[in-house]
């Protein structure tokens, strides 16, 4: 979302309780983060955890007082029932907001989430699954309450559905870094960072890179970057160090917007 979370915090609440709308915003963000990184599970659990700030707002909007964060919600699929019966509540608040919010809740509950299981993993397809509900999610309640001029709400919406991009692309073994205005510095940290937990030869990342003089990128980049604690680079392997991973996640985008 290319928006900032102040603004849309800004446009909701009030008439919503900025309490929520700044936790909903919190989760949300975390999710596509985690999709756009690839971090299928966190985002999963992000999943859960954005259904239950908005099963809150269904009880702020149905009956409230809402249950205080750091409480537990109780019987989800009782606030989601009795929800259905208040007709003074627009109908994507009464059903398809609070029954999005129960599938988000059990993927994170039912699924490959928090158990080790032998199957296919479910993961990738599950992570999108919950981006686009959340995406769904977050553009209804803004049209439905939001407190600004209709463009600046249109803008937001348009925002919140952007088409993310991942910028490392895998092509028949051969890694792409497709945001071409990266340095060749940022480049190998994208692809170390796509790999991790996994290590990189010296020479897959000079090849995908395309980094013409071998013996300069090892001297001036990975050299470099292994002196900076950034990585972890002995015997012609590269692996990427937490400190280079807090980097990677400050200072190098890792998808695009289309």
């Amino acid at each position: 979302m290319s928006v900032a979370r102040s603004q849309v915090i800004s446009v909701l609440s009030p008439p919503l309780p900025p309490e929520i709308v700044t936790n909903l915003l919190k989760e949300y963000l975390d999710i596509k983060q985690n999709l756009a990184f690839r971090k299928f599970r966190p985002g999963e659990l992000n999943g859960g955890r954005f259904a239950e700030c908005v099963l809150r707002l269904i009880q702020h909007l149905d009956n409230p007082p809402y249950t205080p964060f750091g409480t537990s919600l109780g019987n989800s699929d009782g606030i989601i029932r009795r929800v259905e019966n208040n007709t003074a509540l627009h109908e994507s608040v009464r059903i398809f907001i609070p029954r999005l919010a129960r599938i988000l809740l059990d993927v994170r509950n039912r699924r490959d989430v928090a158990h080790v299981g032998g199957d296919v993993s479910p993961n990738s397809p599950d992570a999108l699954l919950i981006a686009h509900c959340a995406d769904w999610i977050l553009t209804e309640i803004l049209r439905l309450y939001y407190n600004c001029p209709i463009d600046t709400a249109r803008k937001i919406a348009e925002s919140i559905n952007e088409t993310a991009v991942p910028i490392i692309a895998d092509v028949d073994g051969f890694v792409r870094v497709q945001n071409t205005k990266l340095d060749f510095r940022s480049r190998a940290l994208a692809i170390l960072y796509s790999k991790n937990p996994s290590k990189v030869r010296d020479t897959a990342l000079v090849k995908w890179t395309r980094y013409s003089n071998p013996s300069a990128f090892r001297k001036d980049i990975l050299q470099k970057l292994d002196a900076e604690a950034l990585i972890h680079y002995e015997n012609g392997l590269c692996s990427l160090l937490p400190k280079g991973i807090m980097y990677v996640e400050k200072n190098i985008p890792m998808e695009l917007l289309a």
